[in-house]
């Protein structure tokens, strides 16, 4: 299952197959980007599926407008629970403000010494998820970030960059060695096919190592194609069949 503050999609697999006419797509009315919404129509979503679907898991994708995004630098503090809570924390606020006091922060197993992705959504949301997931009888067993999802279906092809493309949001990842080491997200306020060699430019004089790269994997979750073409060295993946359709077709980090 998939969540946006535009669509809801769902899909129920037996395995790694897609149930026959399963597939779900409930459009939401958030004009404003909050989650209320989609907590609700999830809600609805699994109460409607009824006895039938009691007791399936239940995998979550989030839009990276949900899930806050940030590089964690290495510390001694993140090989002990409490130190490591505290200190991704502070790392958040630094970036986010006193909002990210109230999320619930996860990061990614990078080794010793390395930087760590680490993923935040608001506690009450997650909570609401699991909550909800609860008292309609199913075990929630993954709440990721879209973009953890992305990553997993394109690493096999070592992609040294990747461009993720959502309604309304754009996120630059850069990764090595299987793993993302460097991410930026930001809103769009036009066209995607226009913000995005922009955004990219950007992204490499703040950061020189990236110009180097010579090819950006792109993967695009916004059913609007492309107005113009983009410059070569972007190229657009076509991804392994989808366990979901929209956003959950396509986060590494489990909440």
């Amino acid at each position: 299952m998939s969540l946006a503050p535009d669509l809801l999609t769902a899909v129920v697999r037996s395995g790694k197959r897609i149930v026959a006419h399963s597939e779900v797509r409930i459009p939401l009315d958030q004009a404003e980007g909050k989650w209320d919404g989609a907590l609700a129509a999830f809600g609805a979503y699994l109460r409607t599926a009824g006895v039938t679907l009691k007791g399936v898991p239940v995998s979550v994708a989030l839009t990276t407008r949900w899930c806050q995004l940030a590089m964690i630098p290495w510390s001694d503090a993140l090989l002990h629970q409490d130190s490591a809570q505290r200190f991704q924390q502070a790392q958040f606020v630094g970036i986010y403000g006193d909002a990210a006091r109230a999320w619930s922060i996860v990061c990614d197993d990078a080794p010793y010494g390395q930087p760590r992705l680490a993923c935040a959504i608001e506690r009450d949301f997650l909570q609401g998820l699991q909550d909800v997931a609860r008292e309609c009888g199913h075990p929630c067993v993954a709440i990721e970030s879209v973009l953890s999802i992305t990553w997993r279906a394109i690493a096999s092809s070592h992609p040294q960059a990747f461009a993720l493309v959502e309604p309304g949001r754009l996120v630059l990842a850069a990764a090595a060695n299987g793993r993302i080491h460097a991410v930026q997200a930001q809103a769009l306020r036009g066209p995607w096919e226009s913000e995005l060699p922009q955004a990219w430019q950007r992204w490499t004089l703040r950061a020189p190592e990236l110009g180097e790269i010579a090819q950006v994997a792109l993967v695009s979750l916004d059913e609007r194609p492309a107005l113009h073409a983009l410059p070569d060295y972007f190229e657009t993946v076509k991804l392994p069949p989808a366990p979901a359709p929209g956003y959950a077709a396509v986060a590494m980090m489990r909440c």
